[in-house]
């Protein structure tokens, strides 16, 4: 089960970074652009939506019943432990509330160039917290590999 689940949770991540990017550019050239707000603009902002929440959940599930990490007695003292059962969490679940954020106060703004830039602040600080901890695992499997190849 925790195959599966991990492998959705893995995939599903690209077509957010696809879907994010997608955003953050129609967001920020239509609020530098002044142009309208339209059903793309929209539906591109519902489709990332739905894939940030379906990740939620899916981490949610690997979270507290699937992971080997956060459902055992792993000790916080392992930097991948911690990654997983604190830090990872945490700022994931910040980066999905800040994309629900900026998609709720967008339909409750009537002007254009406000909904383009409240789209475009909200899913750009998403955004980053993404990207700061996909790189921050990226480190942490560096690091591993390396003390991995000094203890052999």
């Amino acid at each position: 089960m925790h195959t599966i689940i991990n492998a959705l949770h893995s995939y599903n991540r690209y077509l957010i970074i696809v879907a994010i990017f997608w955003v953050i550019f129609r967001s920020w050239s239509g609020w530098m652009g002044k142009k309208h707000y339209v059903k793309t603009d929209n539906t591109a902002s519902l489709v990332l939506l739905i894939l940030a929440h379906t990740q939620l959940l899916l981490g949610l599930i690997q979270y507290f019943f699937t992971s080997a990490y956060t459902t055992g007695d792993m000790p916080l003292s392992d930097p991948w432990v911690r990654y997983f059962k604190m830090e990872h969490i945490s700022a994931m679940i910040l980066a999905v509330v800040l994309i629900q954020l900026g998609r709720t106060f967008t339909k409750k703004t009537p002007l254009d160039e406000q909904k383009h830039k409240k789209t475009a602040l909200y899913t750009t600080a998403a955004a980053v917290i993404i990207f700061v901890m996909l790189t921050m695992k990226g480190l942490f499997l560096g690091t591993l590999a390396q003390a991995a190849a000094v203890a052999q």
